[in-house]
C-alpha cells in the first residue's frame, strides 16, 4: 500500500511540475497594451489564428485592452455607445452570454455589462 502512496505521489508530482503544466506570466498588462495599440493588433492576430494560445496571459490582456481601446474611442469621438443600451442585444442569448463572459473577465465598460445584464433578464423563459 505504501508503494503505490510513493508512486502516485511521485506521478502527481512530476505531471505538476512539468513545464506542460506551468502558467507563465503576462509580458504587458492590459493598461499597457491599451496604450500600445500596434503590439495589441500583433497579439490578437496570434491568438486568434492558433486557439492554443486562448488561456495565455497576453491574448487575455490584449483582448481585454481591445475592447477598452474600443471604449476609450467612442468616448473621445463622441460615439454611440450602442452597447451600454440592453436593447442593443435584443433576444441574442448568445451575443448576451459573449458580453458577460468578457464582463468577468473584465477590460469591457461597467455599462455594457449592466445592459448584458438587463438584457439577460428580459430574455423569454
Amino acid at each position: 500500500m505504501i508503494v503505490f502512496r510513493v508512486v502516485g505521489l511521485g506521478v502527481f508530482l512530476a505531471i505538476t511540475a512539468s513545464p506542460a503544466f506551468a502558467v507563465e506570466p503576462a509580458r504587458h498588462t492590459v493598461d499597457w497594451y491599451r496604450t500600445h495599440q500596434l503590439a495589441r493588433e500583433s497579439v490578437l492576430r496570434t491568438c486568434q489564428n492558433d486557439h492554443t494560445h486562448d488561456d495565455a496571459a497576453d491574448c487575455r490582456n490584449a483582448t481585454s485592452a481591445a475592447h477598452g481601446a474600443v471604449a476609450d474611442s467612442l468616448a473621445t469621438t463622441g460615439g454611440t455607445d450602442r452597447e451600454a443600451d440592453p436593447a442593443y442585444y435584443e433576444h441574442d442569448a448568445g451575443m448576451i452570454a459573449m458580453m458577460l463572459s468578457m464582463c468577468a473577465n473584465g477590460g469591457v465598460p461597467q455599462s455594457w455589462c449592466s445592459a448584458a445584464r438587463t438584457a439577460s433578464k428580459n430574455l423569454p423563459r
